[in-house]
């Protein structure tokens, strides 16, 4: 008797997890009219150098850049002036750890910044490094001309809100110095 009931508490607790919201799943998902859909992380397809010449004519004054490439000139996550996404933190799927480790709750919202895409023929570009004789600078620059809140819903989950011009943006982990080259949220404001 005794194994059976735990075995019934065991199918329940499991039943209850694999019946669980989507969108209380870790990671961020696009809310539009209520509905939540999820934003995959998407990754760099290649890193692409340029300046070479120019900072060989100048001695080096001219600057060297390297830029992430990422498929597509625009996201398939569309917002109209305003984009509303919701953030969730927790412990996602073993199959998930890969892509999702930065919701784990040894993060936060804090480690997250906004990004602006350059949008090159059918490509979206983000400069992960720029160098010269006079400095070098490692890391994604994060989109300033923005208007970003964030609203703590309850302990680990955060609506994130951001106005902005039309472009293309993404959310990206910023903890570690990883900006952008473990993979980026990406969204569209039009």
């Amino acid at each position: 008797m005794k194994k059976l009931v735990i075995s019934l508490f065991i199918v329940t607790l499991t039943l209850g997890v694999k019946a669980q919201a989507p969108a209380d799943s870790v990671g961020i998902w696009a809310i539009h009219n209520g509905e939540a859909t999820r934003i995959e992380k998407v990754t760099h397809q290649a890193i692409k150098g340029s300046g070479g010449l120019a900072s060989m004519a100048t001695f080096g004054v001219a600057k060297i850049k390297s830029k992430l490439v990422f498929k597509n000139a625009t996201s398939p996550h569309q917002f109209d002036g305003t984009a509303t996404m919701r953030i969730y933190f927790g412990r996602p799927d073993t199959q998930q750890i890969p892509n999702l480790y930065m919701f784990m709750p040894n993060y936060s919202i804090n480690n997250f910044e906004i990004a602006r895409f350059e949008v090159k023929k059918n490509k979206r570009q983000l400069t992960g490094v720029s160098a010269s004789i006079t400095g070098s600078k490692v890391g994604v620059n994060i989109a300033e001309d923005m208007e970003i809140e964030n609203k703590e819903i309850r302990s680990g989950v955060y609506d994130l809100i951001v106005k902005g011009k039309p472009g293309e943006y993404c959310v990206m982990f910023t903890a570690n110095g990883s900006g952008g080259f473990g993979g980026v949220f990406d969204f569209t404001i039009k």
